[in-house]
């Protein structure tokens, strides 16, 4: 029984609740079992044993816990767990942008250094073709032996900056998504025949002679590419050999294989030059690799060509990779789709 007295001036009343306590104390405990399964609720006793029966204040129990059924912790909870992999993510997003911003940064960089190779590519040859050009014009060079030499001299600058232009060209269209290819079924031979005249006339320049190694059988090969985007791989290739090869190769020849490579074409690229060192083959691929400085002081070219002719070789379902186990020279290797019925034709017959 809870009673408490209330005085409202004139009047003074009594007022009081009588518990069911067997009912109360099961329910209080019931909101506590998990954590205290063998809890009780006692009276609560004055000093002289009798209990606080007329408090109506709170209810005169005191809560016996009993021992303690505490979880074991993990190490891994479910909110550890949480915060772990929002962390997580967290340090991932930022890992993320700060590599796209490195990115950026680089390629900003290294487009800042290719407009200077080019530039300084461009200037080099218009320096030629001015001083060249004025003199044939005013009539300086009376001897037709050097009339000649400075009329090829032009010819030559006129096709390497043809080469340049062509190479930028080709590479700003496959950025922007907007090349045109003219894919066809051709055979190997006749690959090599189209391109061979523009390669021996390239090697010529510097010295050097191409050299066919095939066997018949592989040369007729149907493969499916787009021509001109080979013809422009394999000279791009060659005009490398004749610029960086020629003058330590031991051997003045570049030789142009064609070999089998189960549902691809094989076609290798060797020179016997001095090779490319390992710090070298770290950025061949790379586009816009090439500084000015780079550019003044080595060969000419401003290193776009090998990162076109991979991207070429690439949108044609091929592949052009550096191959490091030749050692005597450096050896470039294009593989190609080979055409759907050449492929089946080989294919083994099934048997009912």
């Amino acid at each position: 029984m809870l009673v408490r007295r209330v005085d409202l001036g004139n009047r003074l009343l009594i007022q009081g609740c009588w518990l069911n306590w067997k009912h109360l104390k099961q329910s209080l405990l019931a909101g506590i079992t998990d954590l205290f399964p063998e809890a009780d609720l006692q009276p609560m006793l004055v000093p002289n044993g009798e209990p606080y029966a007329r408090i109506l204040a709170a209810v005169p129990a005191k809560l016996i816990t009993g021992p303690a059924n505490f979880a074991a912790l993990t190490i891994w909870s479910p909110v550890r767990l949480s915060l772990a992999i929002a962390w997580t993510c967290v340090v991932l997003a930022g890992l993320a942008a700060a590599a796209l911003l490195h990115g950026t940064v680089s390629l900003s960089e290294r487009r800042a250094a290719f407009v200077s190779a080019v530039t300084h590519e461009l200037r080099t040859p218009l320096t030629t073709f001015k001083m060249y050009s004025e003199m044939l014009a005013e009539r300086m060079v009376a001897d037709p032996e050097k009339r000649k030499h400075y009329l090829d001299t032009l010819c030559s600058e006129a096709n390497r900056l043809s080469h340049l232009v062509e190479n930028v060209l080709a590479y700003a269209r496959l950025e922007r998504g907007s090349a045109r290819r003219h894919v066809e079924e051709v055979t190997l031979s006749r690959l090599v025949e189209r391109v061979k005249d523009r390669l021996e006339q390239r090697a010529a320049q510097a010295g050097m002679k191409p050299v066919i190694d095939a066997a018949e059988e592989t040369l007729k090969t149907v493969v499916h590419v787009d021509v001109s985007a080979v013809e422009q791989i394999l000279f791009n290739l060659v005009d490398n050999a004749c610029k960086y090869a020629a003058p330590t190769a031991r051997e003045r020849l570049i030789h142009l294989e064609a070999l089998p490579e189960g549902p691809l074409a094989m076609l290798r690229v060797r020179d016997h030059g001095q090779g490319i060192s390992a710090e070298g083959a770290k950025r061949l691929f790379r586009p816009f690799s090439k500084s000015a400085h780079e550019a003044a002081n080595t060969a000419p070219g401003v290193g776009l060509g090998l990162a076109l002719s991979r991207r070429l070789s690439r949108s044609m379902g091929g592949d052009l990779r550096w191959d490091a186990l030749v050692k005597n020279g450096a050896c470039f290797v294009l593989t190609l789709p080979v055409s759907q019925s050449e492929t089946s034709e080989h294919a083994p017959a099934s048997v009912a």
